[in-house]
């Protein structure tokens, strides 16, 4: 028989291979939601937003980006700008 997993003469798991299916399947499920909780902690979820930030204003090779931080710049004054006229 080529099998990877024995069977008895019918084709079917022994109890021994569905036991330990059930233990490899418990295995990866908690390894699975270890590694769900360490990617939904708050600082890993600060870290992911502080790198997507970056990357709007830096190319593929870490370079500064000047047209879109000179856009950030224009759109914060423009804010200031809007923000210090209404309290006047």
């Amino acid at each position: 028989m080529s099998d990877a997993t024995p069977a008895d003469q019918h084709g079917t798991p022994s109890l021994v291979d569905l036991q330990a299916e059930v233990v490899a399947a418990r295995e990866e499920l908690v390894a699975s939601l270890a590694e769900l909780r360490s990617q939904t902690e708050p600082q890993a979820l600060i870290a992911r937003g502080g790198r997507a930030v970056l990357g709007v204003f830096t190319d593929e090779f870490g370079g500064i980006r000047p047209e879109r931080v000179a856009i950030a710049a224009v759109v914060a004054v423009g804010v200031l700008a809007v923000v210090f006229r209404r309290r006047r």
